[in-house]
């Protein structure tokens, strides 16, 4: 009696780890309307920092906070209930991966950063704009593609 699974066996094994590996993924991800929702509030925080300063500089900080407590409630068990989010993934992130995104994020705060030194119009419009709609688009995929990733 031998152990060996035959080539339709291991196939079959094969596309069943890739089956359960979706379906982790996709347990694991965040919902498309929490992107779409994200980058809605990314869009109208610039929209007010550039049409109304005062406001935001009376409320910014406190939208700030409240945007970054909502998203760590999602990391919780009963945030992650309410939105329901029935696995939490551990991501390792690899070296390469860490300084991808640090690029990323240092690109998007010195362009905004120096945009505003340059005294462009508009620069708080349309970098919350380019972010929030970069949010609401790109972030399913990103997500996506970290969860499926193969290690």
């Amino acid at each position: 009696m031998s152990t060996t699974p035959t080539p339709e066996e291991a196939r079959e094994a094969l596309r069943d780890v890739d089956r359960r590996r979706g379906q982790t993924a996709a347990a694991a991800g965040r919902s498309r309307w929490t992107w779409l929702a994200a980058g809605v509030l990314v869009a109208a925080y610039g929209v007010l920092a550039d049409r109304y300063p005062g406001f935001v500089r009376t409320y910014g900080t406190s939208i700030v906070i409240l945007l970054l407590l909502l998203s760590m409630a999602g990391n919780t068990r009963w945030g992650a209930a309410l939105l329901r989010r029935p696995v939490r993934p551990r991501i390792t992130l690899s070296p390469a991966a860490l300084l991808w995104s640090a690029l990323a994020l240092a690109l998007l705060i010195g362009g905004t950063a120096l945009a505003t030194a340059l005294d462009v119009a508009h620069v708080w419009l349309w970098s919350g704009l380019f972010i929030g709609v970069l949010l609401a688009a790109a972030g399913p995929w990103w997500q996506r593609r970290v969860l499926t990733r193969v290690a």
